[in-house]
């Protein structure tokens, strides 16, 4: 999947907030990701900027090329996401590449990074608030076996199990959810879990590669 980032090449990102915003004087940084160098930039002057990641990557990104804080590039990967809605996920770093290619779900790292790596990434599938909607309303209700809401403050409800399984119960929920269970990615991959957070929907399936 390590196309996935391809488009991000070259860019720059403002990741000041959650989304996309301008900064008075932006702090530039190169991040690898997907085996390229790309320019993303934050605000040095953010309110509890020092919270989002720790002293030791506060001294690792001082130098070399890839000195991005970790938390700049989640941003710049989930936009549509607020800080807290982004907590079910961590930076996935590929070791041949030496860069990130993607997101995944679990615990982070003192550099962002997949504490426990796996061959599995997220892929955004819908971003119609309908279908995280119905997704946490069923979640709510306890009408949808397996369909629950992760105890980390985020907001987001999780449903894994085999892509079949996963298809039949947002079906069950019918309308956008629905539409969710017809897309490719869960028809792709045995192991699935899908995440509604933020308005957002994600798949996260192992990679092919």
């Amino acid at each position: 999947m390590r196309h996935l980032l391809g488009f991000l090449g070259g860019a720059i990102f403002l990741a000041a907030g959650s989304t996309a915003v301008e900064a008075a004087d932006p702090v530039f940084c190169t991040a690898r990701i997907s085996g390229k160098d790309v320019a993303l930039a934050y605000d040095r002057d953010e309110d509890g900027l020092r919270d989002h990641f720790s002293m030791r990557e506060i001294v690792f990104t001082r130098w070399g090329r890839d000195n991005c804080p970790s938390y700049v590039v989640l941003r710049s990967l989930t936009p549509e996401l607020t800080d807290e809605q982004r907590t079910p996920f961590c930076l996935r770093h590929d070791q041949e590449s030496d860069s990130i290619i993607g997101i995944d779900l679990g615990e982070r790292d003192s550099y962002g990074r997949c504490e426990r790596p796996s061959r599995s990434f997220c892929q955004r599938v819908n971003q119609t608030k309908n279908a995280a909607v119905a997704m946490t309303g069923a979640a709510a209700r306890g009408t949808v076996r397996g369909l629950q809401a992760l105890p980390d403050g985020s907001g987001a409800v999780i449903i894994s199990g085999s892509s079949g399984y996963i298809s039949g119960a947002l079906s069950s929920i019918g309308g956008a959810a629905a539409t969710v269970a017809a897309s490719p990615v869960l028809a792709a991959g045995a192991a699935v879990s899908v995440v509604a957070v933020g308005g957002t929907v994600y798949a996260c399936r192992e990679s092919d590669g």
